[in-house]
């Protein structure tokens, strides 16, 4: 019986093309500006989505919540988007370009529960209620 010999060479595994990670070319670039515009377009649409499913801003700087007071009459201010449908008390106040407005309001004796609903053409609405103690 005969003996096979092996022999087997000890060579290193090269790889057969090397490649630089971090190598700008001009495939990368006009794909890294394709992302950016394409992040750009869903933040847009992301945008007038959220403007079509909101309801509009509404805040009252005076008069704060829950308040007594001694005078007949009280001076409602605040701030609401520019394109809203504003009522106080179910009456219509003006709203100018900032979206700021302002209404006198008569009190009665006892306790005033004064609503203040801002509506926007997609019927979204935001109130706010504020309770008001008249004493003469």
């Amino acid at each position: 019986m005969q003996k096979i010999k092996l022999e087997l060479k000890d060579k290193p595994i090269e790889p057969l093309v090397k490649r630089r990670r971090l190598a700008i070319t001009p495939k990368r670039i006009i794909l890294v500006i394709f992302i950016l515009f394409l992040i750009l377009v869903l933040g847009y649409f992301w945008k007038e989505i959220c403007f079509l499913i909101k309801p509009p801003y509404l805040e009252v700087s005076q008069p704060p919540t829950d308040i007594t007071t001694n005078q007949q009459s009280i001076e409602i201010i605040g701030k609401t988007s520019p394109f809203a449908y504003l009522t106080i008390k179910d009456l219509e106040v003006y709203i100018d370009k900032e979206g700021n407005f302002r209404k006198e309001i008569e009190l009665s004796n006892g306790i005033n529960n004064i609503k203040i609903e801002a509506k926007n053409r997609f019927g979204k609405t935001n109130i706010i209620i504020r309770r008001i103690i008249f004493n003469q």
